[in-house]
């Protein structure tokens, strides 16, 4: 059964402890949280939090140079948390605009998820929007020439509301790409610019209830929201929590 979880860079503007941040989320829906930094405080700190709260660590986005920089210490803080699922959250769109940069993109992708399973760790590749832009050969998108030249090594965190803010379908890619997406980002958006790539629930076009009813029909484990552009994280996870059960209960 897919479970809720929450990106914590939704919360990033909440003036205090990640770990507080943490104990906060008790009172709501969500199960688990995916990560982007500690902030300020040590994995211990955050080990000790996850444990009073008992929250499951879902995830970590990790910037791609990060782990060609510092890996052998980003790796130990996620272990010390008992997270052993590391998400690139993007490769840059310079990645994704020929078949040749996709497939170096592919082959770099496919050598870090083979070096995070030698220390135990999964690799996930989360996408933005510019992956769905048209490829001219064989396949639909970028996307799909990526995910083409990539294997089950690698899963594809799906991004709902930055696929359908390139221009596709989410609930058609939940089903292609089912056996490879076990994380699954359940966002909102209005096509057309920047500045609303996210909005909180039913603020944009996706269709939510679709989107919720394919995760789980694909047996996806994780259901993350995320508004990485909100200003009011307090709104935002006030709306999302009750909103997230409806649509959880109704899949």
């Amino acid at each position: 059964m897919v479970r809720p979880a929450i990106q914590l860079y939704t919360l990033r503007e909440f003036e205090e402890p990640l770990t507080e941040t943490l104990h906060r989320l008790t009172d709501t829906v969500y199960e688990g949280v995916e990560f982007t930094g500690f902030g300020n405080e040590s994995p211990e700190a955050i080990a000790d939090a996850l444990d009073d709260t008992g929250l499951e660590p879902v995830g970590a986005h990790v910037g791609f140079d990060v782990l060609e920089t510092d890996y052998e210490a980003t790796v130990e803080a996620y272990r010390t948390l008992g997270c052993d699922q590391i998400v690139v959250p993007t490769y840059g769109e310079e990645g994704f605009t020929s078949a040749d940069a996709i497939s170096d993109t592919a082959e770099e992708l496919s050598a870090l998820a083979d070096r995070l399973a030698a220390d135990g760790f999964e690799a996930h590749y989360h996408n933005h929007a510019y992956e769905f832009a048209a490829l001219e050969e064989t396949f639909d998108t970028a996307y799909d020439a990526f995910a083409a030249r990539t294997d089950d090594r690698l899963g594809l965190e799906f991004d709902v509301g930055l696929a359908r803010h390139g221009g596709v379908d989410p609930v058609r890619y939940l089903d292609r790409y089912a056996d490879r997406i076990s994380l699954v980002h359940l966002t909102d958006t209005i096509p057309g610019g920047d500045d609303t790539l996210h909005v909180d629930l039913d603020g944009g076009v996706v269709d939510l209830d679709a989107c919720v009813r394919a995760a789980a029909a694909g047996e996806a484990d994780w259901l993350i929201h995320e508004n990485g552009l909100t200003t009011d994280p307090a709104a935002t996870l006030e709306s999302s929590s009750p909103r997230l059960r409806e649509l959880l209960d109704a899949a």
